[in-house]
């Protein structure tokens, strides 16, 4: 379904709920009815209008943020590609495959496909990303390396105006 501009339909309600679902999701048997206690909805409406605002394409996940470095992954790169447009589904495809794979986008650049590969360390790392350059048959020199040197974490919420 086609992304639609946020404020187009979205009532007092859905921004509320919105801005509680950024904060946070509770770890309690019935999340939702939590939720909904707090803007006056029961748990079944919190459930779908979340439904509803995930089809519509407003909502695109719902998980936890997990600490890399604490589950053991204390390597990161961000890495570019020049991928010729004619190979880039096939590309696209093969990188997605990594389970190491985050955050993967298309650019308008002549370096036109951007990731972030996590592995426990340096080595990992390296090791993922040359098997990266084999199995795509994208040069060395058409791939910019970028590892992380030092981390900085924002949260980033979004106020939808809810409260």
């Amino acid at each position: 379904m086609p992304e639609r501009d946020v404020d187009e339909g979205l009532d007092g309600p859905d921004r509320q709920l919105l801005d509680a679902v950024q904060r946070e999701i509770p770890l309690t048997e019935e999340p939702w009815a939590e939720i909904g206690r707090g803007l006056g909805l029961s748990g079944e409406e919190v459930l779908a209008r979340l439904r509803r605002l995930s089809e519509e394409g407003i909502v695109r996940k719902l998980g936890p943020v997990i600490s890399a470095r604490k589950v053991g992954l204390r390597a990161a790169t961000l890495v570019a590609m020049k991928v010729p447009s004619r190979k880039l589904s096939e590309i696209v495809g093969i990188i997605n495959g990594y389970d190491e794979v985050s955050h993967n986008y298309e650019r308008d650049h002549i370096y036109n496909v951007w990731f972030t590969l996590t592995a426990p360390d340096r080595e990992s790392l390296t090791h993922l990303l040359s098997e990266i350059h084999m199995r795509t048959g994208i040069s060395e020199g058409d791939v910019l390396n970028l590892p992380t040197e030092r981390l900085f974490k924002v949260r980033v919420n979004f106020n939808m105006g809810g409260r």
